[in-house]
């Protein structure tokens, strides 16, 4: 059983947009000139006539000055081309056809005339199994009407192949932005089969109006448009190429380059895939331009494939005992001699484009500021004419090439080291250039990251100290100081956090709560319990989401420094957040509890000066104090909770002591250090490092 297929639902949906409104005419033009490359007439020639409004032909009088300024409402196309034999017949009844497939065509155009017309008139007299034969129908959204779909000519009289295409009804938001004139319909038409003018092989086209006007569509572009086609040659592995360069207002849609053999177009290359700023328009005198080039030449001639749609340099033999060029090498320096014509075009764009980049950094995105100054090459990678969001998004890509690039060097310099290889003189070459961008790229953000760590113990410190008066600060001022109050990790930067003063390991959390209310079941709870000052989790968790799993929770509770207060026992304090969470009387937010927690790891940690009372309650919990005497630790196994004291004066020497060793390379550098000290160790007695 066959496929049957909707006309009208098809029509619809095809996009067709106002701005293409000829391109109804252009499929028909395009077709005839198909239709005449495939037969041998000696004069092939193609007939457009272009039918005015009716009302305005009646009305008109003798005396009457003509009116070219009326829209066009219907267009007569005829050639003497092979016409609606079977085998095209059938190929237009099939949607989608894949007949002329090589051709370049959809199989989807007689749809395209049914968007911008209402019905389609075709009379085709054709030769075929040495007999002539006449089939007449006509084409609309509710099928195929024949008046005549098969009859035989008689012989006796005398033939000739003749189709005509009859476009009528052209729908008034299409007709009304169609060119009046004559010469712009010219323009337009050409402009669009311009590789067939361009290549030398159009047949002769004739455009007249139902007015009297006519134009040889050859003999314009002759006049009008062959001294605006500048011709190069191209000289690639000692074999002649020609480029034909041209800039178009129409008839395009983005800048191209065409490959073509024996005077047809064979591939076509999206310029803006090889010169970044080519994806937007070239503004000139004359209005915005599309560049085409079309490169010509006996190599591309011998190698296109049989069907005219590839080329097959790799099968072909060497010319003249010379190496032969490859697509790529061909394309390449096509592109290259295209950027040198376009070469002051080409700074304009880029100049628009680096003026909306810095811009963009300068008062946005100034984290890129430094890849444009050590990359400047990246300016050249973007394409052009994008908005400031995807302009980001680039930037960021770049950066992230960068920094990828780095790594892999880092990479090659460990792999170098695993094999003893580091006297090999590519690995100095490695070396240095991973030296240089890290020199660039890491330094740059590793001193910013340093330089905070050392100003964020600095202000810790001076939190800890009294003032004039004695007093000290408040709990809420220490919070701040490691991670900012009455907040969660969806909120807050990963570089406002400092959980690092506590351990390193915390600021790997997934999900983060700082001085935020838990949901509590009421006179189970007392509502000095119902506020952990951190909980911190290792799965993706909020109190609006519900994990399937939770790795770890880790409670941090801080105290104001030097506060002795023996009604107030810490350890036991954080001991019953982990009861009231493992019993479920601690909640989401979203009333939802923690699931099954009784194998799931917890961490308390309690930040405050070892007073008498804090050390009272580490003691009762059982807790073991550190060799160092500046803090507790311990397991409560009842309560399955691991728990440590800290006290202040300890986590500012140990966040001082794990970090001091950067300190003292980017406050006091010895000019003798080295960035990858390690690689040398075994070579120190060398001389020649």
């Amino acid at each position: 059983m066959n496929f049957t297929i909707n006309i009208e639902g098809q029509v619809r949906q095809i996009k067709l947009s106002k701005t293409k409104a000829l391109w109804p005419l252009f499929e028909t033009v395009v077709n005839s000139i198909q239709s005449l490359e495939d037969t041998n007439e000696k004069e092939k020639r193609i007939t457009i006539e272009a039918i005015r409004e009716t009302q305005f032909q009646l009305n008109m009088s003798a005396d009457e000055k003509i009116d070219k300024c009326t829209h066009f409402e219907e267009f007569i196309i005829t050639d003497n081309g092979n016409g609606f034999n079977t085998e095209n017949y059938n190929s237009f009844l099939e949607a989608y056809s894949q007949l002329k497939v090589k051709k370049g065509c959809k199989g989807i155009g007689r749809f395209l005339w049914l968007k911008a017309f209402d019905e389609i008139l075709i009379d085709s007299t054709y030769y075929e199994n040495e007999k002539w034969f006449r089939r007449r129908f006509s084409f609309s959204l509710s099928g195929i009407n024949s008046e005549s779909n098969y009859s035989i000519v008689d012989n006796n009289q005398a033939c000739f192949r003749k189709t005509v295409v009859h476009l009528k009804g052209y729908k008034s938001e299409y007709r009304e932005l169609t060119p009046c004139a004559l010469e712009n319909l010219a323009r337009k038409i050409i402009e669009h089969c311009l590789p067939y003018f361009i290549i030398g092989n159009c047949p002769e086209i004739v455009l007249k109006d139902s007015v009297g006007d006519t134009l040889t569509l050859n003999k314009y572009y002759d006049n009008t448009y062959i001294k605006s086609v500048q011709q190069e040659p191209l000289v690639i592995k000692n074999t002649n190429y020609t480029l034909y360069h041209m800039l178009l207002s129409d008839g395009a849609d983005k800048h191209e380059l065409h490959l073509c053999a024996n005077s047809r177009e064979v591939k076509s290359i999206d310029l803006s895939k090889k010169i970044p700023n080519m994806n937007k328009r070239i503004e000139k005198s004359g209005g915005n331009m599309f560049y085409v080039g079309y490169l010509t030449g006996d190599y591309l001639d011998k190698s296109v494939n049989t069907e005219r749609s590839e080329f097959n340099f790799s099968e072909l033999p060497l010319i003249n005992d010379t190496v032969t060029a490859s697509e790529e090498e061909i394309i390449d320096s096509a592109v290259g001699l295209i950027k040198i014509y376009l070469h002051d075009d080409l700074q304009v764009l880029s100049d628009e484009k680096k003026k909306q980049i810095d811009r963009l950094v300068r008062s946005k995105k100034p984290q890129y500021r430094y890849l444009l100054n050590q990359r400047p090459q990246v300016y050249d990678l973007i394409p052009s004419g994008l908005s400031d969001e995807k302009l980001d998004l680039e930037l960021y890509h770049q950066q992230q090439i960068w920094e990828f690039d780095t790594f892999q060097k880092k990479q090659a310099i460990d792999e170098k080291i695993k094999n003893d290889a580091t006297t090999d003189c590519e690995f100095e070459v490695i070396f240095k250039e991973y030296c240089k961008n890290i020199t660039e790229l890491s330094c740059a953000g590793l001193a910013e990251y340093v330089i905070r760590r050392k100003a964020v113990i600095e202000l810790l410190t001076q939190a800890l100290e009294s003032d004039e008066n004695g007093k000290y600060s408040k709990e809420a001022r220490i919070h701040s100081i490691i991670c900012p109050m009455q907040a969660s990790s969806d909120e807050v930067p990963l570089d406002n956090m400092n959980l690092w003063l506590i351990d390193d390991r915390l600021a790997y959390h997934h999900y983060l709560a700082s001085d935020q209310k838990m949901n509590v079941i009421p006179d189970l709870v007392n509502d000095s319990d119902n506020r952990m000052d951190l909980a911190i989790f290792d799965a993706a968790l909020s109190y609006t989401s519900d994990p399937s799993n939770i790795s770890s929770i880790t409670i941090v509770e801080l105290k104001r420094p030097m506060r002795n207060d023996s009604e107030n026992d810490p350890v036991s304090q954080v001991l019953r957040y982990v009861k009231n969470i493992k019993e479920g009387k601690v909640k989401k937010k979203n009333g939802r509890d923690f699931g099954d927690v009784s194998h799931v790891s917890f961490y308390c940690y309690i930040i405050g000066d070892l007073t008498p009372s804090m050390c009272e309650s580490a003691e009762n919990a059982g807790l073991t104090k550190t060799q160092d005497n500046q803090g507790y630790f311990g397991y409560n196994p009842s309560r399955g909770a691991y728990v440590e004291v800290i006290s202040y004066d300890k986590l500012v020497k140990d966040a001082r002591q794990k970090n001091q060793a950067l300190f003292d390379k980017l406050f006091t550098p010895k000019s003798d250090d080295l960035l990858y000290p390690e690689i040398f160790n075994h070579n120190r007695e060398d001389e020649s490092f």
